[in-house]
């Protein structure tokens, strides 16, 4: 009878679960240039060269990740290693490569369905976070520290996943020529380190 009980009650709240609207954002600090960039472990542009599924164990159970390994061709901030004279860094992020499904009236997602995924092939400018102790590590507020490059244009106009909204007083709304950013970001990293 307690193990009848038992089911009958865990049925409930996961049904109580399954009504729930999904929200569709999860609630971020904002992060300025500076902010981020002290923050961040690592800065960096490079390329994304190589994408696969990954995994940690934690607490007793399995986290599906997703490693990237991106070329680094402009350091800023933090070590990379150096192979074969090719500067790279490997990234692992909690969320799997495999997208949200849904089956009747019941949705399976992600709980880390606001992590930034990377594409293979693109260029970016990142701010990581450090490693934790089970060597994951994303980008600094999420969509704030993950900045997209377009290379097919002279300027190459770069813009985080948030249109640059914030960045720093002055900076409209908007991409920014790369180098424009990048001088932003060497200009801070320098006053940050004459002030330690």
């Amino acid at each position: 009878m307690r193990l009848i009980s038992t089911v009958l009650g865990a049925g409930l709240i996961v049904a109580s679960f399954a009504s729930i609207p999904r929200a569709d954002a999860t609630s971020v600090k904002h992060f300025d240039l500076p902010d981020m960039t002290s923050s961040a472990a690592r800065v960096f542009r490079g390329t994304v060269t190589d994408v696969r599924a990954g995994s940690v164990k934690v607490g007793g159970g399995e986290l599906a990740t997703t490693i990237y390994r991106i070329k680094v061709t402009e350091s800023f901030k933090g070590d990379f290693a150096t192979f074969k004279e090719i500067t790279y860094a490997d990234v692992e992020m909690l969320g799997g490569l495999k997208a949200e499904k849904s089956t009747g009236r019941f949705r399976h997602f992600s709980a880390f369905r606001d992590m930034p995924r990377l594409e293979r092939g693109r260029d970016y400018l990142l701010f990581m976070t450090a490693e934790s102790r089970i060597a994951l590590s994303s980008p600094v507020g999420l969509a704030q520290g993950l900045f997209e490059i377009e290379t097919e244009l002279p300027s190459e106009p770069t813009a985080n996943r948030m249109n640059n909204a914030g960045l720093a007083p002055g900076m409209s709304k908007g991409p920014v020529p790369y180098e424009q950013l990048a001088a932003r970001v060497r200009s801070i990293i320098a006053s940050q380190g004459a002030r330690r």
